[in-house]
């Protein structure tokens, strides 16, 4: 058995698969929509990930804290590059920021930025 997708609701459609193709490389492979929800949805695919991207009419913010780990629920994605440096390096010409990189508990060195829609995604560099 193996994760198949990960969804996100997000509010742009089209910004955010631009997003995810332009930052981490993923190409569009299904685009479908639910009109019983309100609703439509585009899968990339990166490797043998999955993301599965909602746009719904009427979507509803999210009441959480995704900063704090404690917070029961998913917190981020997490992407493995080769060389964070040069990979924010990367990003600050797109205009996309990213927190400093720091060593993490587990070994690795690992910074945050957010996609369009304020979600946390982690960028983790193993040595």
């Amino acid at each position: 058995m193996e994760i198949h997708h990960i969804a996100l609701s997000i509010r742009n459609l089209d910004l955010s698969v631009q997003f995810y193709k332009d930052i981490f490389g993923f190409t569009e492979v299904k685009k479908f929509t639910r009109q019983d929800l309100g609703g439509q949805a585009v899968f990339l695919q990166l490797g043998k990930i999955h993301l599965e991207l909602w746009q719904f009419e009427q979507p509803i913010e999210r009441q959480d804290n995704l900063s704090k780990l404690n917070v029961l629920g998913i917190k981020h994605l997490a992407f493995s590059v080769d060389n964070i440096d040069r990979k924010r390096e990367e990003l600050k010409l797109q205009g996309i920021t990213t927190t400093e990189p720091k060593l993490g508990a587990s070994g690795a060195r690992y910074c945050f930025l957010k996609d369009p829609d304020g979600i946390p995604l982690e960028l983790y560099e193993i040595r």
